[in-house]
């Protein structure tokens, strides 16, 4: 095998020399020094790679991968076989295999000409993970990958699928790994449902001609549901809240643990049915005055129990449960007006908005219990939001976030994905609707977007920050009684339903300018919280032309660093041709989307890498996701870019500047007390067509326009699929 060599390569770095990862990337303005530096870099990368495959005994030591005559002289990485060094960098992240590009014209040669290294560098620009129970070939993998998210920045759907519904729909809905699920009322209640039903939108789409009703499957549980929770293709899991009537004329509220492909009692559980609170009222006196917020991931379930004020002390109860044993290993009483949901961060990260204390909480979360009694959920980081202006109050608060991380696999086999990739848990954004009013009787919906990632940054880096706590309200007074009549377990004390004093209190001006995005949100999109999947967000906005038929445009929202950059590099090129800097584009080149483009990350830090003290480059685990600041700095001088797509009419714009909420606004009209700017950049795409929408949801890569009827109830859907070839 020819191979070139250089005078670089011929000073081989001491063994023992070690440069961090971050020293790469401390090069000056000119670049000085970024050769040695990233061969000595690659030199150790090589080393521990080596040892960590040799750890995972998926190769044999390091030594004896070389030939003996580079085991005497020494030889480099590079002398390794071309197989085995592509398999070696394969382990690499994307910024890093830039900078071993830069070691020499080999190495360069090697990773372009690489398809597996390709494939890799793509899927982590575009925030996706490669699915192996796919036997498409790498190949065919990166050409639908590359078709996919070209569709994506010009909003190229596939033909519709209108769908509608054969049943008498509830207000209970989820969406989730492509399977939507609807309740269904049969006796006419005006909340929760009485039966399940569900379908794999897939199926909806691909045989149209088909009557609807044949692909909605049902489940019934004999009794009243309150709500549901689904993982699908983690554990073929759906999680059902009932509450029915005693013989003594009581209502009793129990959780019940079914598998969704069989709606049979899960195989997994030992305890299917989990019994919660038992109250001195029936059920019909009782309607609509409960609800429950349910999430599950890997093993375990965690729920938001609202029961009927009155009845229970505490009046609400979040509870953590490892959903295979029964057993609750956490749990803490709130106070039904400061906490309406909460979603899972991560396997053992929650986040919990406060809406009294205008704040986000975020709690760990333990997997074992002590001595076999729960635990109390501590807080252990709490993030301000802005603050409010006088009058008003933060009403209720939703929030979602799309594909979860999970330490086990979603390998269910009822649903295991022939998707060639899926979206990566550790790049998704969270979204928190949140609906105030004030002492006039007006209501405002906002929405606030932020990555995970960032978030879970900032808990991890609590430790590092110098910051004085706040003093916390004083807490109410412990009750006598110490059994809780909720669950029939040890009352936690409702002093602990609050932060501690201690706990640290980061004010929003230092977590959430640089890493959040504000948009104002309409009562009718919000109710909605399906709007997220990996790092997009839709949304409907009325069309001003179109106001009196009720027409609304969808809009995307992307927040994926890489393709704001990307995008904004494609149109300023495109708007440069167009205004004599380069060679005029031909009018056949514009009817053809553009390619994509290579997109070279730089070597800067992010900007606000200091405040987080946690290394943002590389590393595993629950911190990974991308860096939205970095992107943001490299940005600032394109503002706003506003573009036409020529093929589709698609209206977007890209913004890399920070912008103010409710700019337009008159100060005592406003919702905060403060002027409150956010930076996260993004991408907007408007479709030119308006559709007679309600909302729109997302799951993957489908829109999922919602029409309603009078009681605003579901009643047909029309399912978006984007283009990406075969």
């Amino acid at each position: 095998m020819k191979r070139e060599h250089h005078k670089e390569e011929e000073e081989a770095p001491n063994a023992n020399a070690r440069t961090t990862k971050t020293s790469v990337y401390q090069a000056d303005s000119h670049g000085k020094g970024t050769w040695e530096r990233a061969r000595t870099w690659f030199a150790d990368v090589g080393l521990l790679l080596l040892d960590a495959l040799t750890a995972a005994h998926t190769l044999p030591p390091p030594s004896s991968l070389l030939p003996l005559e580079a085991r005497a002289t020494g030889m480099s990485l590079l002398g390794l076989s071309h197989e085995l060094l592509v398999h070696i960098l394969s382990y690499l992240d994307y910024e890093h295999l830039q900078v071993s590009r830069r070691l020499n014209r080999a190495m360069d040669r090697l990773i372009q000409s690489s398809i597996l290294l390709q494939y890799s560098m793509q899927l982590q620009l575009y925030g996706y993970e490669d699915n192996p129970s796919c036997h498409l070939v790498i190949s065919d993998k990166l050409r639908l990958l590359r078709q996919q998210e070209s569709a994506w920045s010009r909003l190229d759907f596939e033909k519709e699928t209108t769908i509608r519904i054969p049943f008498n729909p509830s207000s209970i809905y989820d969406l989730t790994d492509g399977v939507l699920l609807l309740g269904e009322s049969v006796s006419g209640i005006q909340t929760g449902a009485d039966t399940v039903r569900w379908t794999r939108l897939s199926q909806l789409v691909s045989t149209e001609d088909a009557p609807a009703a044949h692909f909605w499957e049902k489940i019934d549980v004999g009794a009243h549901i309150i709500d549901v929770g689904l993982s699908v293709e983690e554990h073929d899991l759906i999680v059902v809240a009932t509450d029915r009537e005693t013989d003594d004329n009581h209502t009793k509220f129990e959780l019940r643990l079914i598998q969704l492909s069989t709606g049979l009692n899960h195989p997994l559980a030992a305890k299917p049915l989990i019994p919660l609170a038992v109250i001195e009222a029936t059920p019909q006196s009782i309607a609509g005055n409960c609800s429950v917020c349910i999430e599950i991931v890997g093993d375990l379930l965690g729920f938001l129990f609202h029961y009927p004020p009155g009845f229970t002390r505490p009046p609400a109860m979040f509870e953590v449960y490892n959903w295979k044993t029964g057993q609750c290993l956490e749990l803490r009483g709130l106070e039904c007006p400061c906490y309406s949901t909460f979603t899972f961060l991560s396997p053992d990260v929650i986040a919990l908005p406060n809406c009294a204390e205008n704040t986000v909480e975020l709690c760990r979360i333990v997997s074992t219990a002590i001595n076999g009694a729960p635990q109390q959920l501590e807080t252990a980081c709490v993030l301000q939001l802005p603050t409010l202006s006088r009058g008003h109050t933060i009403a209720q608060v939703t929030c979602r976030s799309e594909p979860k991380m999970t330490n086990t696999t979603r390998n269910a086999p009822a649903f295991r994905s022939s998707e060639p990739f899926h979206l990566k848990p550790a790049d998704a954004v969270v979204i928190f609707n949140i609906m105030t009013h004030d002492s006039q009787g007006f209501h405002e919906c906002l929405t606030l977007i932020v990555h995970t990632a960032a978030l879970l940054r900032i808990l991890a880096a609590q430790k590092t920050i110098s910051l004085v706590p706040e003093v916390a309200p004083s807490p109410p007074p412990a009750p006598q009684d110490d059994t809780d009549t909720a669950s029939g377990l040890p009352a936690p004390a409702p002093t602990d339903a609050a932060p501690t004093a201690t706990c640290l209190r980061i004010p929003w001006a230092q977590w959430g300018p640089q890493v959040c995005r504000w948009l104002e949100a309409s009562f009718g999109a919000s109710r909605w919280i399906t709007t997220t999947c990996g790092q997009r967000y839709v949304t409907v906005e009325e069309d001003p032309i179109d106001d009196d038929l009720m027409r609304s445009t969808i809009v995307v929202y992307d927040f994926n660093p890489h393709n704001v950059r990307r995008l904004a590099a494609q149109h300023r090129r495109r708007r440069r041709c167009a205004r004599g800097y380069a060679r005029a584009l031909e009018p056949a080149v514009l009817r053809t989307p553009l390619p994509l483009p290579e997109v070279v990350v730089e070597d800067e830090p992010a900007p606000w890498a200091e405040f987080t003290g946690v290394a943002v480059i590389g590393g595993g685990g629950a911190t990974d996701g991308p860096v939205v600041g970095a992107s943001a700095a490299r940005l600032e001088h394109a503002s706003l870019i506003p573009f036409t797509d020529p093929a589709t009419r698609v209206i977007g714009q890209i913004q890399c500047e920070p912008t103010e909420l409710m700019a337009g606004y008159a100060l005592q009209y406003r919702i905060f007390d403060e002027p409150v700017r956010t930076a996260l950049p993004f991408a907007q795409l408007s479709s030119f067509k308006t559709y007679a929408y309600g909302a729109v949801l997302l799951d993957r890569s489908m829109v999922i326009g919602v029409k309603l009827n009078d009681a605003d109830d579901i009643k047909e859907l029309v399912i978006h699929p984007i283009r990406r070839g075969k």
